[in-house]
């Protein structure tokens, strides 16, 4: 019997996996159109290759340091918790639908930054003060000295209507004097090097370049090498 009882626990489990996993990739088509998806698919199960600056902000520096009005129409907030996040699903959209492993992040520790337009998510984007947290959110093996004073932040996603609008600026700035706050100096992140639009952002923060990293994954076999960025090598 207790087999029996262990056998259909995981037969639940996985029937409830299986749910969630159709439900973000209709999120995901809807928002984004079916070639996103496709790429998506390609990318976790298939084979994945890209490159990325490796950025390092210093929190205390001025172009770090300063914060612009909330962009207007825009109501942000932290969120540290997941009973933060089920109190603000009450009056808005749920930011959680955005990212599969958003409960599991907030649960280790990690904390999101929302926009909202009304009851809409507009914009979302993490930080993490822990390894714990941030491997969570973020699979890519750059170091981050978090016993030294460096912190995370990335797993940013704004939806597609309300880009172009200022979010990402005011999220990381955001985003920056939390960290600030929490005693750290130092913000590490990641950002494809044909993120132009990101990257733009980026370079507003006057962040140091230190590596570029080239990530090769096919399958379950994964190659991570950094190398320092070459002259004119920057966004």
């Amino acid at each position: 019997m207790p087999e029996r009882v262990s056998r259909d626990a995981s037969s639940g489990a996985g029937a409830r996996c299986r749910v969630s996993l159709l439900g973000r990739a209709l999120r995901l088509l809807r928002r984004e159109g079916p070639i996103a998806l496709l790429v998506v698919v390609m990318r976790r199960y298939i084979v994945d290759s890209r490159t990325y600056f490796l950025f390092e902000y210093d929190l205390w520096s001025a172009a770090c340091l300063r914060l612009p009005p909330t962009p207007d129409g825009f109501e942000g907030c932290f969120v540290p918790d997941n009973e933060t996040a089920d109190l603000l699903a009450e009056n808005h959209r749920d930011f959680r639908d955005h990212e599969p492993m958003a409960r599991k992040a907030l649960d280790s520790g990690a904390v999101a930054f929302c926009l909202y337009d009304g009851q809409e998510v507009a914009h979302v984007g993490w930080l993490a003060t822990s390894q714990d947290a941030r491997s969570i959110l973020d699979r890519l093996p750059f170091e981050i000295g978090f016993d030294r004073g460096e912190c995370w932040a990335g797993a940013v996603y704004t939806v597609p209507r309300f880009r172009n609008r200022g979010l990402l600026t005011y999220s990381a700035l955001s985003r920056f004097a939390f960290l600030r706050d929490a005693g750290f100096s130092i913000c590490r992140s990641a950002v494809e090097t044909d993120n132009g639009a990101s990257n733009r952002v980026q370079m507003r923060f006057a962040p140091n370049i230190y590596a570029i990293a080239r990530m090769f994954k096919l399958f379950g076999w994964r190659r991570w090498r950094e190398r320092p960025p070459g002259a004119g090598e920057s966004p």
